[in-house]
C-alpha cells in the first residue's frame, strides 16, 4: 500500500456497529416525522392566513361602505372609552368596588346570626317553614296595602300632616279628661251661660273655622270629582 495514500475511511466508528447506526437513524427520523406533525397547524395557519386577512378586510370594507361612517364612529368610540378611563369617571366605580370589598364580612356575619336565629328557632320547637311562610305572606300584604288606593287617599288626605295629628291628639286627650269626670245635665240656658267662658269659646271658635274650611271644601270641583270616585258601585237590580 503507498505509504502516501490515506485509508480508506467507514461510515461506522471502530465502536459502532452498523445495527447501531439503523436505530439512531430511525430514531432521528421519528423525531422528525413528530416535528413535522407538530408544526403542521401552524403551516396551515400561515397558509390560510392571507385569504382570512382579506376576507375580513372585504368584510369591513362592505360594512363601512354600506354605513359610511366607520371613521366617525371609530373616533366616538375612542372618545368613550378615554372619559371611561378617566380617573373621575372611575373614582365610583372604585368605591364601589371597595364597598363591596367591606360587605363581604358583614354579609357573613349577618348570615351567621339567621343561621344561629333559626338553629334557636327550630330548637325551640317552631316549626321553621311556617315562619318562613308566614313572613312571605305579611311581607307580600304589607306590600298590597301599601300600593292599595286607600292608602294612597291616607296619605293624600293630611290625615298624616303633624298639625292635623297634634289636633287629633289634644281632642283624644279632652275626651279622656271628659270621660273621667260625672257628666252634668245641661240645658238651653246652661249651655247658653257656657258660651261665655273663654276656653267654650275658642272650642267653638275653632269648630266654626273647621266647619268653614270643610264647606269651602265640599263645595271644591275637586272634592265633588274625588267623592264620586269613591263611591262604591250599586249592585244591578235584576228585572
Amino acid at each position: 500500500m503507498d505509504p502516501k495514500v490515506d485509508p480508506p475511511t467507514g461510515s461506522t466508528t471502530p465502536g459502532e456497529t452498523r445495527s447501531d447506526l439503523e436505530a439512531t437513524l430511525r430514531r432521528v427520523e421519528a423525531r422528525l416525522e413528530r416535528l413535522e406533525q407538530a408544526i403542521e397547524p401552524i403551516v396551515q395557519a400561515t397558509t390560510a392566513a392571507p385569504a382570512l386577512t382579506s376576507t375580513a378586510v372585504d368584510v369591513i370594507d362592505e360594512w363601512a361602505n354600506q354605513h359610511g361612517d366607520l371613521d366617525a364612529r371609530l373616533r366616538t368610540l375612542s372618545n368613550v372609552v378615554e372619559r371611561l378611563t378617566r380617573p373621575e369617571a372611575l373614582a365610583p366605580l372604585i368605591a364601589f368596588v371597595e364597598l363591596t370589598e367591606q360587605a363581604k364580612p358583614a354579609l357573613a356575619t349577618i348570615t351567621d346570626i339567621v343561621d344561629e336565629t333559626m338553629a334557636r328557632a327550630a330548637a325551640d320547637g317552631m316549626e321553621i317553614e311556617r315562619l318562613v311562610e308566614s313572613t312571605k305572606n305579611a311581607i307580600l300584604r304589607l306590600a298590597h296595602l301599601a300600593t292599595a288606593r286607600e292608602v294612597q287617599a291616607l296619605l293624600d288626605s293630611g290625615m298624616l300632616d303633624p298639625a292635623a295629628l297634634s289636633t287629633l291628639g289634644l281632642t283624644a286627650r279632652a275626651v279622656a279628661d271628659a270621660s273621667d269626670q260625672p257628666t252634668p245635665r245641661v240645658g238651653m240656658l246652661a249651655a247658653f251661660r257656657a258660651t261665655r267662658q273663654p276656653s267654650v269659646q275658642r272650642a267653638l271658635g275653632f269648630l266654626l273655622r273647621v266647619a268653614e274650611n270643610l264647606g269651602e271644601s265640599l263645595g271644591s270641583e275637586d272634592t265633588r270629582l274625588l267623592l264620586k270616585s269613591n263611591e262604591a258601585p250599586k249592585p244591578a237590580r235584576n228585572p
